[in-house]
């Protein structure tokens, strides 16, 4: 293999692997966001709870009001019910009243015949609860903001995943490419190496060694590949994408950002955990107070308006409306019970909402040291970079002057590539661990600002 054809292959593989990156959709992680936030189910999923939520405030609101209802029955007795006559006939006899012409007098008074049927409207309207149609609505409420920040806690997960796969497969990719370009860089040393090999310059193990080098190239090119591979269908399944996507986001990280402490005062402010503890501290407050109205009486307007009926007595009025009151005065010391238990719910919840927050504020102060952990490993790398460049540079001519080892020229180039990944890799590190800071500390919609700033470190060594 000649100089000429090895440039060529060179080239050719370079130009198919642009192309097959150039009929991949282009995809800013903005970009990104916005598609997860349209399409993604789990979100979706969180919406529709809300919406249960929202029609069921709905329901407790009509508590309010009074509720109608249509009955209608139909009734059959033994016999027609009725007032016997025929004491009073023999009464009226005795005292010389007699019947006139041939009319008798009835010994049966019917009242109501042995059939009868009846439609009306009732009409039952509480008036007095005890304060439990108010808890019932205040619940609800709580309910209904809780089911809000389960969509924020959903969301702000969610970007947090897009993160690890978008600046994921950002990495994956900028791998692959750096590892091409080690096999590219390998093929042509083994091309140098077989010419200083018949050249006399080096020995056949020299050779060999660089044989060596092109075939683990070549290994940890397709790990590569493999790698990225599965974090771009992990990415397509967060965004719901068909497409191939090719992530054009820059890598980053910002060596200055706020305190700890702002961190920390936010999360107690905005996170969405604590912020469901609180609706269900509130709605165990709710059912308390449900648990205490039983102690009270119930008053009801109630009403009834007849529609129509059949054989009914006469008697029987069409309308009427009166003031019902219940009020149960020994239940066996069941509304006890039931007080004493939820009280002791409202009890766990504060216990749980102590430790949440305690909990959360250890987690920020996890997260904010392995920023400036990253931070300190990049500032070390840098000094690290501009060795391995003049390294691997004067071992090449080196090489070529007869003077290092293949082993040399391997190493050089492997420690340099090493030190570009290592870069790549803290800084995907960082905005992992920034995207989860901005989740506990309730301020996920800000990744794409601090993703933006000026004052970010890139993620290629020559742009800074």
């Amino acid at each position: 293999m000649n100089l000429r054809i090895l440039l060529i292959s060179i080239f050719i593989s370079s130009s198919i692997n642009i192309y097959s990156q150039d009929i991949a959709e282009n995809m800013t992680f903005e970009e990104a966001y916005l598609s997860m936030s349209e399409n993604n189910l789990a979100l979706k999923g969180a919406e529709a709870e809300k919406r249960s939520n929202e029609f069921l405030r709905k329901t407790t609101r009509g508590l309010y009001l009074p509720k109608i209802s249509l009955n209608a029955n139909y009734t059959k007795f033994d016999q027609d019910i009725g007032v016997d006559l025929s004491g009073l006939s023999d009464a009226a006899g005795n005292i010389g009243i007699a019947a006139s012409g041939n009319t008798l007098t009835p010994s049966k008074l019917v009242l109501q015949q042995e059939q009868m049927a009846m439609a009306s409207l009732d009409m039952i309207w509480p008036i007095f609860t005890g304060g439990k149609i108010m808890a019932a609505n205040k619940a609800m409420d709580a309910k209904i903001d809780e089911a809000q920040f389960k969509i924020d806690e959903t969301r702000s997960k969610l970007n947090t995943e897009l993160v690890e796969r978008y600046y994921g497969y950002r990495l994956s990719s900028k791998a692959v490419e750096l590892y091409q370009n080690v096999l590219d860089a390998m093929l042509l040393h083994q091309h140098n190496a077989e010419k200083l090999e018949e050249n006399g310059m080096i020995s056949k193990a020299q050779r060999l060694y660089a044989d060596l080098s092109v075939s683990t190239a070549k290994s940890d090119l397709n790990q590569a590949k493999s790698t990225q591979n599965t974090i771009k269908e992990a990415l397509k399944n967060t965004i719901t994408q068909t497409n191939n996507i090719n992530a054009t986001s820059e890598l980053f990280l910002i060596k200055k950002i706020e305190s700890v402490n702002y961190f920390i005062n936010s999360a107690i402010e905005n996170n969405p955990l604590l912020k469901q503890v609180e609706s269900k501290k509130m709605q165990a407050e709710q059912m308390h107070n449900i648990s205490n109205s039983d102690y009270l009486p119930t008053v009801a307007v109630i009403g009834n308006k007849m529609i129509t009926d059949y054989q009914l007595a006469d008697m029987m009025p069409n309308w009427f409306v009166g003031v019902n009151l219940r009020w149960t005065l020994f239940d066996g010391l069941s509304r006890t019970y039931h007080s004493k238990s939820s009280k002791a719910t409202i009890n766990r919840v504060e216990f749980l909402e102590i430790k949440a927050h305690d909990d959360i504020s250890t987690l920020i102060n996890k997260l904010y040291n392995e920023l400036d952990s990253s931070v300190d490993q990049l500032n070390d790398l840098n000094s690290t970079y501009k060795f391995a460049v003049e390294y691997e540079r004067v071992t090449q001519k080196a090489f070529s002057e007869g003077f290092s080892t293949s082993k040399d020229v391997v190493d050089a180039q492997l420690m340099l590539n090493k030190v570009k990944i290592g870069r790549l890799k803290i800084m995907n590190d960082y905005v992992l661990t920034l995207a989860k800071l901005l989740e506990y500390s309730g301020q996920s919609e800000l990744f794409l600002g601090y993703s933006q700033r000026e004052d970010r470190e890139r993620e290629s060594f020559d742009n800074n």
